[in-house]
C-alpha cells in the first residue's frame, strides 16, 4: 500500500481494490463488487503492522490464508471485522455468485508503537495475534454497518479532501468500535452490565427466543443458529458467557436435561424416549450430560423420584 499522493487512487484494474493515504497515517483500502465467484486477496503492506478489514456480502464466502491457499478456508459472518498480522494477508473466495464489499484498514508498526504502544488492551490483540494463522473478530452493530457503508460506497475518483476527512473519521470510527468491542471478551468479563450494545442484546434475546423453540429438535444446531443470525461462533460464545455464564452450547444442553428432568419426573416415558425427544441420538450421551448438569444419572434420579 505504498502512495505517493494523500488523496484516494484506483489501484490497477486487476487488483480491484482502491486505495488512499489518510492524513492521520493510515492506509485504507475498499472495494465493492458483484460476480459470478470471487477469490480476492487483501493488498500488499509492504511493511509489518496489523491489517483491520471489515467485509460484507450477500451469497457464500470462505476466508483463507494467502499463505496457505491449500489449507481449508474459514466461513466468516456478513458485517465481520477481522484483524490479522500483516504478512499474513487474508483472501476471499466464493464459488458462487456473490455482492461482496470491504475496507482495510493497514495500520503500520510505528503507528501502532506510537499510539498504542503501552495499552494493555491491545497488548492481549497482540498476543493472540502471535498464533500462526490466528485472526481476531468482532460484528459490527448497526452504528457501525452504517460507517462502512458510506465508507464503501464514496467515490474512488474523488479527491477532495473534505471526502478524504470523512473517510478518516468513517475509519476512526470503526477502528475505534473495535479496539473497545474487543477490549470485554479479551479481559474476560462477565457481568450483564458489560453488554451495552442494543444490537448485541437484540441478538442474544433473539437466539434466545429460537434456541426455545427448537432445542428439543433433532436438526438442530448451533450451526443453524449462526446461518439464521449471520454472525460467528465466537462472538455468540462471548455473548452467552457474559450473559450466562455459559458456551452456546452448555447453554443449549442445559436447556435439554432441565426439559428432560421434568419429564422423568412426569413418568410418562422411558429414559431412552425422553433422551430421544429432547435431541439426543445417543443414550449414553444423553447420560453423561444429564451427570455433568446434575452429578446422578437420570437412571439414578428416576428411582429417587419413586418414577
Amino acid at each position: 500500500m505504498k502512495l505517493q499522493d494523500p488523496v484516494l487512487q484506483k489501484t490497477h484494474p486487476a487488483l480491484r481494490w482502491h486505495l488512499v493515504q489518510l492524513p492521520i497515517g493510515l492506509k485504507v483500502a475498499t472495494v465493492k463488487e458483484s460476480s459470478a465467484a470471487l477469490d480476492l486477496a487483501l493488498p500488499d503492506a509492504g511493511e509489518k503492522g496489523l491489517t483491520l478489514t471489515f467485509i460484507h456480502y450477500k451469497g457464500e464466502l470462505v476466508v483463507h490464508s494467502v499463505n496457505h491457499p491449500d489449507q481449508a478456508g474459514q466461513p466468516a459472518s456478513p458485517g465481520m471485522g477481522l484483524m490479522s498480522v500483516a504478512d499474513r494477508p487474508l483472501s476471499f473466495r466464493s464459488v458462487g455468485p456473490i455482492q461482496f464489499s470491504a475496507l482495510s484498514i493497514f495500520l503500520p508498526e510505528p503507528w501502532l508503537r506510537l499510539f498504542l504502544g503501552g495499552n494493555e488492551q491491545f497488548g492481549h490483540i497482540e498476543e493472540l495475534l502471535k498464533v500462526e494463522e490466528n485472526v481476531i473478530t468482532s460484528r459490527l452493530g448497526r452504528r457501525q454497518m452504517s460507517l462502512f457503508s458510506s465508507s464503501t460506497a464514496r467515490c474512488p475518483g474523488r479527491t477532495e479532501r473534505v471526502e478524504l476527512l470523512r473517510l478518516q473519521n468513517d475509519t476512526l470510527g470503526l477502528l475505534e468500535y473495535f479496539l473497545c468491542n474487543r477490549h470485554r471478551s479479551l479481559l474476560g468479563m462477565s457481568p450483564v452490565s458489560d453488554i451495552e450494545n442494543e444490537d448485541d442484546l437484540s441478538l442474544i434475546r433473539e437466539v434466545e427466543s429460537y434456541i426455545a423453540e427448537f432445542y428439543c429438535s433433532d436438526t438442530f444446531t448451533v450451526d443453524s443458529i449462526l446461518k439464521k443470525t449471520y454472525t460467528s461462533y465466537h462472538r455468540l460464545n462471548f455473548l452467552f458467557k457474559t450473559i450466562h455464564g455459559m458456551t452456546i452450547s452448555e447453554y443449549i444442553r442445559n436447556k435439554r436435561i432441565e426439559k428432560s428432568k421434568e419429564m422423568i419426573a412426569d413418568n410418562a416415558k422411558s429414559i431412552s424416549q425422553i433422551a430421544y425427544e429432547i435431541g439426543y441420538s445417543s443414550i449414553s450421551n444423553y447420560i453423561l450430560a444429564f451427570k455433568k448438569v446434575y452429578q446422578i444419572t437420570p437412571g439414578k434420579y428416576k428411582k429417587q423420584m419413586g418414577a
